[in-house]
């Protein structure tokens, strides 16, 4: 009876030892198993590009800025006089850039070659309709030989749609207010463009700002004090995709170098002073502009007509605040453009010297455009003509890091590789 029970528990000790090992060895496949369907990779960085319309970014689009002196709209309509004015359409195709500075000749250079003489009264008459002028005698005369008017019957409008800007600052028009501010909203209607204006030297005339976007703000200030005609009209231009841009027009004082730097001073001595574009007649010379030779029948010239001394102080102030001048970035000229002898700079008046200006001021966060400065030809319907130039925005270091980061969340999307039952997962950084 024991030796039988003995046998049972050895038999019953053999079976459990056979299950155990069975069961050591499943436990271990099933490892195995697991191991080989659950084995984690090492992580790994996958960086793809997302396509191509999600990567475009918006190309910075070239302003156009042109200033002007409109001659109080008495050489030449503001619009055509048979009132055919047609407003711009929304859309509009910029012509090839044109260059088509000063008539033929210039008063100097003709004077130099005995073609006409200072003292010439027949250049001084007025005509009867300009009884503006006639009345002004503080505005210098306008002496054009009556053969370099070659496009006759053009109006402010034809010249400016010509141009095709995207700010003007206009210096010398007219604005009734009594007439819904013509002839000056006429042109602005036309060219599909909003407007201010401010009154300078006499009621009814003085500087405007055009703009084919929205102007948030604007303000007027009175250069130098009460008793000085003349005024800075600033004005905040909303472009779009782009921000502000202050653009400040003027027209400083014609004979007296010491009285534009009053002017001047004062527009730097206001408390609003922002980063601009100052655009208009500074009335002063640039020295550099000119050779020995030419800066020596200028002086004479002035001598003769009983002009101040032509003077240099506004522009060397200005390049010691570090304005940079939009000259700077010239196009190329038409092989009809003629410089007078002598200068290497394109003349903006009727004596054939640079005295309209468009300058950026320190801190301006746009940049000219190289090869986008011209002086396109008024076309007798002023004694001035048109300078233009294109600016773009300029971006920041603190931008240029907002941007970095966008364009790094648009471009890039961070795969991890993961041990999971759902497979890869991917992850926007």
């Amino acid at each position: 009876m024991q030796s039988r029970k003995l046998s049972q528990l050895q038999h019953r000790s053999s079976y459990l030892s056979y299950m155990f090992i069975l069961s050591r060895r499943f436990q271990r496949l099933c490892s195995t198993l697991r191991s080989l369907l659950w084995q984690r990779p090492k992580r790994k960085l996958v960086i793809r590009r997302l396509q191509r319309k999600q990567t475009t970014v918006r190309q910075a689009i070239p302003i156009r800025i042109a200033s002007f002196n409109a001659a109080l709209f008495s050489l030449a309509p503001a619009v055509p006089k048979d009132g055919s004015v047609t407003p711009l359409s929304g859309v509009s195709s910029k012509p090839k850039p044109k260059v088509s500075i000063n008539l033929p000749e210039n008063e100097i250079s003709l004077a130099q070659n005995k073609q006409v003489s200072a003292s010439d009264d027949s250049l001084f008459s007025f005509s009867s309709s300009n009884k503006v002028l006639a009345m002004n005698p503080m505005r210098s005369p306008l002496c054009f030989p009556a053969n370099w008017f070659g496009d006759g019957g053009r109006s402010i409008l034809d010249v400016l749609k010509e141009v095709d800007a995207d700010v003007l600052a206009l210096q010398d028009v007219k604005a009734e207010e009594e007439k819904d501010m013509k002839p000056l909203s006429e042109v602005a209607a036309a060219l599909g463009m909003e407007f201010v204006f401010a009154e300078s030297w006499a009621p009814e005339y003085g500087n405007a700002v055009l703009s084919k976007w929205p102007i948030k703000k604007w303000k007027v200030q009175r250069i130098h004090d009460d008793d000085d005609f003349r005024n800075v009209i600033k004005a905040t231009v909303d472009v779009p995709f782009t921000g502000e841009l202050n653009v400040y027009c003027t027209q400083l004082d014609h004979l007296d170098e010491s009285w534009r730097m009053k002017q001047i001073n004062a527009i730097f001595q206001s408390n609003d002073q922002q980063p601009h574009i100052l655009a208009g007649g500074l009335n002063s010379l640039d020295s550099s502009d000119y050779s020995p030779e030419r800066w020596n029948n200028i002086i004479k010239y002035y001598e003769e007509l009983g002009k101040p001394t032509p003077r240099v102080e506004v522009t060397n102030f200005l390049k010691r605040k570090a304005y940079t001048d939009a000259k700077n970035f010239p196009g190329e000229c038409e092989p009809v453009v003629m410089i007078a002898k002598g200068q290497n700079v394109q003349g903006t008046c009727k004596y054939g010297t640079r005295v309209d200006y468009i300058l950026g001021s320190q801190g301006l966060p746009y940049s000219f455009v190289p090869g986008s400065y011209s002086v396109l030809s008024s076309k007798g319907t002023s004694d001035h003509h048109i300078v233009k130039v294109d600016v773009v925005g300029v971006i920041n270091a603190k931008q240029k890091s907002k941007i970095r980061r966008k364009k790094l969340r648009q471009r890039v999307v961070v795969a991890l590789t993961t041990c999971s039952s759902r497979g890869i997962w991917e992850v926007n950084s």
